[in-house]
């Protein structure tokens, strides 16, 4: 009967990070189902209100697709690609592209032009979020970093994550957490080599990114040596399945609200409200929040305590709710969509780096000649080595250019009107920042479907972490809705990617070629490979000193 939400791949309806709809009949039968609802129950009522509601003066919108009674241009998406659907789309229509999607007007900036355009004059007008019954149940309603529209909480609470969870000196303080916590991996990749068995390098990634995450937030390791046990692994789990279970999803009614009814029958409500739920439970347990208040408490009589605080002690002890703390359960929220973007983006872009390398060895060889000329073969590779492999650093510039985790931005709304080539744009407009379009404007990068990272070497002042200057280069937004925590993101990612190819040697599982090397997409929370990467990792000479 109607659109469904889930992250399963054989399921109709798919939504990632972006809230944009990605629709894929699961039969003929659910197709004809659907269209026939919409058709024949709403046709008439929803066709003549959205008549009398059509923008009056045209001419003042940017271009687009004429849309479709009651649709809109909800088809034009329907591909379960939406980032390329919409690329195609800026390719006829521009940088700047006015589309409706069902009755929700929306906004789509596809090349660095466009984004300077909008972003340099309007960045306060698109700094709010667009409302959707997941993302107001699953924020309890939008009370988390992310998902909250723009006003004063928003401000506090950006302000707090930038001066104190993700400013500099709190990023330095963390350095032996992030060196350590790679070196505790690196052994068991070792083991796994050892074994003569292929890398799960995803999986890997993966749980380094988590390790570090859940020290900075709870001062503890849930994987490899020292790790948590095994029921505390397994609440892991459960939390990271309930997270998941519908990835940033939306219903279509967020789009056709006269299709109301239909998401109150499907139950809707209830089950993001038990998504809510466990990931609070869960999370609760996992983050014991209680137990740093208390210990909070202690360490007020006592100034000779030495313990570290993480990220749950000072959002605890922190008035950011009306002058008071925030209550457990929104705290834990915050926390955890901390963790989920801190964990996935970063092991998803180091995949995909290690993809486009193993198909071009002779780059991989010269990342490895500069990582020994700097670092040698006596130590690890660290963090104070950064600045010195530019040719490193250009590979992770380009692996964002080609790969962004999200490759449309998390969407923006206008509190306010706007203009932007001279054309208005009223509040209430959709945002959407097509970074897979940007990335790719052959009006700034030759061979733009091409990896090649000497392009960065050549452009270093290109500043991918500024989120005002380089708009060629947006894997982390831009202006104030850019994720406050891009500097962590960059050093794991860089720091992870660095160590895998000076302290190993990197081949394909016996029996695949170069040939058959699947590099698909998949779309969800990010865009991450469809099949696993698994290589063979033979260890070089230094390797033992991890």
């Amino acid at each position: 009967m109607a659109l469904s939400v889930s992250s399963s791949p054989g399921n109709a309806t798919h939504f990632g990070s972006t809230g944009v709809l990605a629709w894929r009949p699961s039969s003929p039968s659910d197709f004809a189902t659907v269209f026939t609802t919409l058709f024949a129950a709403l046709l008439v009522s929803v066709y003549l209100r959205a008549q009398s509601q059509k923008q009056k003066s045209v001419s003042t919108l940017p271009p687009g697709p004429k849309p479709w009674p009651i649709l809109g241009n909800l088809l034009a998406l329907a591909d379960g690609m939406p980032h390329h659907a919409l690329q195609r789309l800026a390719s006829k229509y521009g940088g700047i592209m006015y589309l409706r999607l069902g009755s929700v007007p929306c906004l789509i900036i596809s090349t660095a032009a466009a984004a300077k355009e909008v972003f340099q004059t309007n960045d306060v007008s698109f700094s709010s979020r667009p409302k959707g019954l997941y993302f107001e149940i699953i924020s309890d309603s939008y009370k988390t970093l992310v998902l909250t529209p723009y006003g004063p909480y928003w401000r506090q609470l950006r302000k707090f994550s930038s001066s104190e969870l993700f400013s500099a000196k709190r990023h330095a303080s963390y350095r032996g957490v992030r060196e350590e916590e790679l070196r505790n991996m690196l052994a068991i990749l070792l083991e796994t080599s050892e074994k003569g068995e292929a890398v799960n390098v995803k999986s890997w990634l993966y749980e380094v990114s988590a390790n570090v995450m859940t020290r900075m937030l709870i001062n503890k390791r849930y994987f490899g040596k020292g790790g948590a046990s095994q029921e505390e692994k397994a609440d892991f789990e459960r939390l990271i399945a309930a997270m998941t279970r519908v990835d940033f999803a939306a219903v279509i009614s967020d789009f056709i609200p006269n299709l109301t009814f239909l998401t109150k029958l499907q139950g809707y409500n209830k089950i993001f409200k038990g998504i809510r739920d466990d990931a609070i439970r869960i999370g609760g347990k996992m983050l014991e929040v209680e137990k740093h208040r208390e210990r909070a408490k202690e360490r007020g009589s006592n100034d000779q305590d030495e313990y570290v605080s993480d990220f749950v002690d000072m959002l605890s002890e922190e008035p950011l709710d009306g002058g008071k703390p925030l209550p457990d359960e929104q705290l834990t929220l915050v926390l955890l969509e901390l963790f989920n973007a801190g964990t996935e983006t970063g092991s998803t872009t180091v995949e995909w780096a290690m993809a486009e390398l193993i198909l071009r060895p002779e780059l991989l060889k010269q990342a490895q000649a500069e990582l020994d000329t700097v670092v040698g073969n006596d130590r690890l590779m660290q963090e104070s080595d950064l600045p010195n492999l530019p040719f490193l650093q250009a590979i992770v510039k380009e692996t964002f250019r080609l790969h962004p985790p999200a490759p449309l931005a998390p969407p923006r709304e206008s509190f306010q009107p706007a203009q932007a080539y001279g054309y208005q744009i009223p509040a209430g407009t959709r945002l959407m920042l097509n970074l897979c379009a940007i990335h790719r404007d052959p009006a700034v990068y030759e061979s733009p479907d091409e990896f090649i990272p000497q392009r960065f070497v050549d452009r270093p002042e290109l500043n991918h972490l500024s989120g005002f200057d380089s708009y060629e280069l947006i894997p982390f937004g831009v202006g104030r809705r850019m994720c406050p925590g891009y500097n962590l993101g960059n050093t794991l990612v860089t720091l992870m990617l660095g160590n895998l190819l000076h302290s190993y040697d990197w081949s394909l599982p016996h029996g695949q070629s170069i040939e058959s090397f699947d590099m698909t997409e998949s779309f969800g929370i990010t865009v991450c490979r469809k099949e696993p990467l698994y290589l063979m990792a033979k260890p070089r000479d230094h390797v033992v000193s991890c």
